[in-house]
């Protein structure tokens, strides 16, 4: 009792140290906002010749994540007409300069003239924040020419992708000037010196309408081909008269791309239409072939194979090959197990091709033909057993003798031409059963490895199981199977291979502690097994090597609340609620029932045994027997600040639990350098932003626990 109370002592004393008054750590509540650039008192002059130049409006916060709006006027009180910005929740926003030209017009500044500019920043949340400060500009506006011709739309270097299935849609060229001009005249070109070009007289006109079909026609008389694009260039002329001449407007290029060429057709080829397919098992090994043409290249194909009776349908992916082959055992094999079909039964089945492409290649045809699954036969011999182990024998895997056999099983069968496989189940009746293939000799040992990837393909890796089994054969017609029989597995305590990010796997030692199979390091995570990202309304993960641990793989990632269970809306009081999390296919976050159950299988003075002999500074009698080896993260208090409290070798650790400890906290587990002895749950504020509570999550690591078998 008077440990803990130490403890609690000293936990909050630290709590206190770390928040200071100018809440550097804490970016919660209203916060005021300061501007940073432009500086007072700033000059600008605006180039309509550079009108793309860019102005760049700057402020900082202590919170993230609010919405602002830049606001101007003519009066340092704000008192005239304001002109507002929406910034979103950026805190650099740049202005082009006819952006700039456009609020100073909006604001009845003069062409060319220059005025005192006030500007602040609102915060559109006033509950988030403030800004007091006001900054002046000294702007001139464009000294624009009143007789220039101002090209508006295509933008410079646009693209334009014609479309075919809309070819009478309008593509429009417009443009302005200050100065009446009755002459205008479209020029276009597809070189930059204009040396063939065509002219287009729309009078008064500051806009001309083409369609798509009409570009397109033009190209292909240039020489373009469907589906490839080309520079064009185009300007604005006028004349004005003698006493006011006009300025032409300056040379735009865009890039036209031609409509993409008509899509090819898919001719069926293979099989016959109205053919009749018969299987044979003593043809098993031979190849059934799918074939069709398409004069097309680079357009990837699919199969798809159906029976319009049963509305049942599967389909192959071909790649870019303009065929799909299959054994006539995988498809037999296939009309036994999707369609339904027992041997010798004829069936009319229906298959197209679908296009990856359709704007490159088309598929209107449907092939038909019958197909006869193998023929069943009267009297199929029984596959015998003449050595195997007895029924319930237990095996215990070893990692470390992979490929060391712990016994051979042998039989006997008179049947010719056919390969052999071992099915098996975790169910007497072999339901919900996994097939390994052997190979035509009738032997088979039994090494730890494929016992192992048997325990594994039943979902029961590292757990203890009874595994049902029994020998049969590819071609089920030909033979009968062996009898049924049972092993009572032990599976290897093995690495834990993360395949979420098949470019970057991760690799986990894996202990064993009490009933529990844990994760021996600190989950390293950056998206869900299923490859989502993290979308939490909080930050997803970070990592930090600055302090006591410097290897990424060690201190692992750290995770608000939220995004490590991903579903924390459904975490309650249980203390053994099983939430995946973040965690890989099969494991869990650690619960608090799991922790309080390695606590018991620990005692006395876990923390000892589950601490890394490196990294801590406390070393006294640590010895990390049992392979958890937690190290010093220490607690980032608020997922927005740049660097985890207590990560030094004096610090702590910390783990998120599944279970809620009030309405806005959980539970994690901590392992103090100051405490040989104890692991502790406390309960810390946990709740997004968006909970209304204030505060930004808190991160700490994650390790998982292995499912309940």
């Amino acid at each position: 009792m008077i440990k803990n109370i130490s403890v609690t002592v000293v936990g909050v004393m630290i709590a206190l140290i770390s928040c200071n008054t100018e809440n550097d750590f804490y970016e919660v509540g209203r916060q005021s906002v300061s501007l940073k650039y432009p500086t007072k008192d700033t000059v600008w002059v605006l180039n309509y010749q550079k009108p793309d130049s860019l102005y760049r409006f700057s402020w900082e916060s202590k919170r993230n994540y609010i919405d602002y709006s830049l606001v101007f006027n003519l009066s340092e009180d704000f008192s005239t007409k304001k002109v507002e910005v929406a910034a979103g929740i950026k805190r650099d926003f740049y202005l082009t300069t006819m952006q700039v030209d456009s609020i100073l017009s909006s604001m009845d500044v003069g062409i060319g003239e220059q005025k005192n500019i006030y500007w602040t920043v609102e915060v559109i949340d006033p509950e988030a924040g403030w800004c007091d400060e006001v900054r002046k500009l000294t702007i001139t506006r464009c000294d624009l020419p009143m007789n220039v011709i101002m090209l508006n739309n295509p933008s410079n270097l646009a693209e334009l992708i014609l479309d075919k299935a809309n070819p009478e849609n309008p593509i429009t060229f417009s443009w302005t000037c200050q100065t009446e001009v009755k002459d205008y005249v479209l020029e276009m070109s597809f070189d930059a010196d204009f040396e063939n070009m065509i002219k287009i007289e729309t009078g008064t006109e500051d806009s001309y309408e083409f369609t798509n079909k009409y570009f397109d026609d033009l190209l292909k008389a240039h020489g373009v081909s469907l589906g490839e694009s080309i520079s064009l260039y185009w300007r604005v002329t006028g004349t004005g008269n003698l006493n006011n001449p006009i300025e032409n407007s300056a040379v735009r290029e865009i890039s036209i791309k031609r409509f993409i060429r008509d899509p090819a057709q898919v001719t069926l080829t293979s099989p016959d239409e109205g053919s009749t397919i018969l299987l044979a098992a003593e043809n098993a090994s031979d190849m059934f072939n799918f074939r069709w043409n398409c004069d097309t290249t680079g357009v990837g194909y699919t199969v798809r194979l159906y029976d319009k009776e049963s509305e049942i349908s599967v389909e192959f992916d071909a790649g870019e090959n303009q065929f799909y082959s299959i054994s006539q055992l995988d498809l037999d094999q296939l009309l036994e197990q999707q369609f339904e079909m027992v041997a010798s039964q004829k069936k009319k089945m229906y298959w197209e091709v679908i296009p990856s492409d359709p704007l490159r290649a088309v598929s209107e045809q449907k092939g038909a033909f019958t197909i006869r699954r193998f023929q069943a036969v009267l009297s199929a011999p029984k596959i015998n057993l003449t050595a195997f182990p007895a029924d319930a024998t237990a095996y215990v895997l070893n990692v470390s003798t992979p490929a060391t056999s712990l016994t051979t099983v042998n039989w006997e069968c008179p049947a010719t031409g056919v390969t052999y496989a071992i099915e098996y189940s975790l169910y007497a009746d072999m339901t919900q059963s996994k097939v390994k293939e052997s190979t035509p000799n009738k032997t088979l040992n039994f090494t730890h490895r494929l016992l192992d990837e048997m325990l594994s393909d039943l979902g029961a890796s590292y757990w203890t199981k009874t595994v049902y089994w029994r020998i049969i054969t590819t071609v089920t017609v030909l033979t009968e199977p062996s009898d049924i029989h049972s092993i009572l597995l032990t599976g290897m305590v093995k690495l834990l291979i993360d395949n979420r990010d098949s470019d970057n796997p991760q690799t986990y030692p894996v202990v064993k502690i009490g009933d529990n199979f844990w994760m021996g390091a600190n989950l390293r995570a950056i998206k869900y097994s299923d490859g989502t990202p993290f979308t939490t309304v909080d930050l997803a993960s970070k990592t930090y090597t600055g302090g006591a641990v410097t290897d990424p793989d060690v201190i692992g990632q750290y995770y608000t609340w939220p995004t490590a269970l991903r579903s924390w809306q459904s975490a309650g009081s249980n203390e053994n609620t099983i939430i995946q999390g973040v965690c890989p296919d099969g494991w869990h976050i650690s619960t608090l029932a799991d922790w309080n159950a390695l606590i018991n299988d620990l005692s006395p003075e876990p923390a000892k045994k589950v601490k890394s002999i490196q990294f801590w500074g406390n070393q006294w009698e640590v010895t990390n027997s049992s392979g958890l080896n937690l190290v010093p993260g220490g607690v980032f208090w608020h997922g927005n600040v740049g660097a985890p409290d207590l990560a030094g070798s004096d610090g702590k650790s910390g783990y998120w639990t599944t279970t809620v400890g009030s309405p806005t906290t959980a539970y994690m587990m901590e392992v103090f350098d100051w405490n040989s002895n104890d692991i502790i749950p406390w309960h810390y504020l946990s709740r997004p932003w968006s909970e209304g509570d204030g505060t930004a999550s808190k991160m700490v690591n994650v390790r998982c626990v292995r499912d309940p078998d």
